[in-house]
C-alpha cells in the first residue's frame, strides 16, 4: 500500500504514514470496526497512489518542455510525441512543461515522491544542459566570423596606414623642388644613374612616386594609384619636373631596364595639369645621360648616342626627335 497523500509505501501494519503522518484509509476502517466485505465478497480497494496527485508532484517541468518527445518516450507519456509535428510542436512542448509531471506520475512506477522528483530533476538538468550547449554553439557560429571580419578590417587599416606613412616619408625624403611656377630659362644635366634622383614629385596632378606593387615589383603611382600596368611600367621612374604656363607641368620620366644590355635608358614626358597626366611617346639613344635647356614652354634635351648627339624638343605637348615629330605607337607607348 502507498500513502494517498505523499505516495510513500506503507507497511501492512500501522495507522499513520511514516513520511507525512497521514492516517491511511485502511487503518481508519480497522479502527472503526468496519470489516464488512464489499460486493462479491472482496474488500473495498483504497485509492491507488496514482489516482490522486500528491503534494510535490505538480509544477513546471523543464525536462518535459526542453526535451519534449525524448522526455515523453522516457516517461511513457506517448502523447508527448506530438511535439515532433510541425506547427503544433511548440504548443505541445509548452503543454508538456505544464502537465508533464502529473502525466509522468500517473504513467510511471515510482517508489515515492522523492524518487519521482529525483528522476525529473535529472531530466531538467539534461534539458538545460543541452540548451546551454546549443546557445554556446550559436554564439560561436555568430562571433567567430564577426571576429575574423574584425581582424581582416584591422589588417587592412594597418596596411593602408603603412602605405600612407611610406608615401609621406618618401615625399619628405626624396621630393625635389620643382621649377618656378612660371616658365623661364633653365639648363642643366641629367643622369638617370645618379643617387639623388627624387623618390617622388609633388605635381599639379598629384603626388608622383615610385612604390612596390603586390608582386614586389616597382611601379609609378599617382596619388597611390598605379599610373601604368604594362610591362615597361616596372622600370619607370621620375627624373625632374618643368613648370609650364597656365599651371601645367612637363615631368621627365626615364625607363631603365627590361630591354637587356643593348639599351640602358629611354625617356618620355608626362604632361600634367589638374585633370591628370598624359604621356608622350618614348625617345632617346639608350644613353642614361642628357643635358636640358628650357626657354618658356619649350624644353630641349640633347642625348649622346653612338653616331652623335640626338636633339629632342618638347613644345605644346608634342615631341620632335632630330626634327621628326614622334607619333604614339605600340613600340614607343610607355603605358604598354
Amino acid at each position: 500500500m502507498f500513502c494517498s497523500k505523499c505516495g510513500t509505501q506503507l507497511p501492512e501494519a500501522g495507522t499513520f504514514c511514516s513520511k507525512c503522518g497521514n492516517r491511511h484509509a485502511h487503518a481508519a476502517d480497522m479502527a472503526a470496526g468496519d470489516h464488512a466485505p464489499a460486493m462479491h465478497g472482496q474488500p473495498m480497494p483504497f485509492a491507488s497512489m496514482h489516482d490522486e496527485i500528491p503534494d510535490g508532484v505538480r509544477g513546471w517541468s523543464w525536462g518535459a518542455f526542453l526535451l519534449n518527445w525524448i522526455w515523453a518516450i522516457g516517461n511513457r507519456t506517448w502523447i508527448g510525441l506530438l511535439a515532433m509535428l510541425p506547427y503544433i510542436g511548440l504548443i505541445v512542448a509548452i503543454w508538456l512543461g505544464i502537465k508533464g509531471r502529473e502525466m509522468a506520475w500517473k504513467n510511471g512506477n515510482w517508489k515515492s515522491v522523492e524518487h519521482f522528483n529525483r528522476v525529473q530533476k535529472r531530466w531538467s538538468y539534461w534539458g538545460l544542459g543541452l540548451v546551454a550547449i546549443a546557445m554556446v554553439g550559436i554564439m560561436a557560429a555568430v562571433s567567430i566570423p564577426a571576429y575574423q571580419e574584425y581582424m581582416n578590417r584591422s589588417k587592412a587599416r594597418a596596411m593602408e596606414a603603412s602605405m600612407q606613412s611610406l608615401a609621406t616619408d618618401e615625399a619628405a625624403d626624396g621630393e625635389l623642388a620643382t621649377a618656378a611656377s612660371e616658365p623661364g630659362a633653365a639648363s642643366g644635366t641629367i643622369d638617370t644613374n645618379a643617387d639623388d634622383l627624387p623618390a617622388s614629385l609633388t605635381t599639379v596632378a598629384g603626388i608622383l612616386a615610385r612604390a612596390s606593387a603586390s608582386d614586389d615589383t616597382r611601379v609609378v603611382t599617382l596619388d597611390r594609384s598605379a599610373l601604368f600596368d604594362g610591362e615597361d611600367a616596372k622600370w619607370q621612374f621620375p627624373v625632374r619636373s618643368f613648370s609650364l604656363s597656365e599651371g601645367r607641368e612637363a615631368i621627365l620620366m626615364a625607363s631603365s631596364g627590361g630591354r637587356g644590355n643593348s639599351c640602358e635608358t629611354l625617356f618620355f614626358f608626362l604632361m600634367a595639369d589638374r585633370q591628370g597626366v598624359k604621356p608622350t611617346p618614348m625617345f632617346g639613344t639608350c644613353s642614361p645621360q642628357a643635358t636640358f635647356e628650357q626657354r618658356g614652354d619649350a624644353i630641349t634635351l640633347r642625348i649622346p648616342g653612338v653616331t652623335g648627339e640626338s636633339s629632342v624638343v618638347l613644345s605644346d605637348g608634342a615631341v620632335e626627335e632630330d626634327g621628326h615629330l614622334l607619333a604614339m605607337n605600340d613600340m614607343n607607348d610607355p603605358s604598354k
